[in-house]
């Protein structure tokens, strides 16, 4: 069976280890330390899934996904937000941005597998 591939984009390099020790087993992983570079991978590379985190420098998550709805070809792309903020406001904007899935960090890694599979349809 071939694994689907996730993209990970998350600014902090310690977040996107953990992500990867949790995710390896069951996914093909990459990770991006920043929203541009996670853009460049998405316009290089087929990916199934992204897991996005918001609260980045330069470009924040909802940039980074406004970006990615706007290319052809990954208008319906499961993205999932996956961050450390509990703002009520960015929390409602992320729920109501039309992603699959968001999840607070740190995240529980059976949760997260469990929105991952959801949203791949697994």
């Amino acid at each position: 069976m071939v694994k689907k591939k996730i993209l990970a984009i998350d600014d902090s390099v310690i977040a996107l280890k953990q992500l990867q020790n949790i995710l390896e087993k069951k996914f093909e992983f990459a990770g991006a330390t920043s929203g541009l570079a996670g853009l460049k991978r998405l316009d290089s590379e087929h990916f199934d899934l992204v897991l996005l985190d918001i609260e980045m420098p330069v470009m924040d998550g909802f940039a980074t996904l406004t970006s990615i709805r706007q290319r052809e070809g990954l208008k319906d792309l499961p993205i999932i937000i996956l961050t450390g903020t509990r703002h009520k406001d960015k929390v409602i904007k992320g729920i109501t941005s039309g992603v699959h899935g968001y999840v607070v960090k740190p995240a529980d890694s059976e949760l997260l597998i469990s929105k991952i599979e959801a949203a791949l349809n697994l």
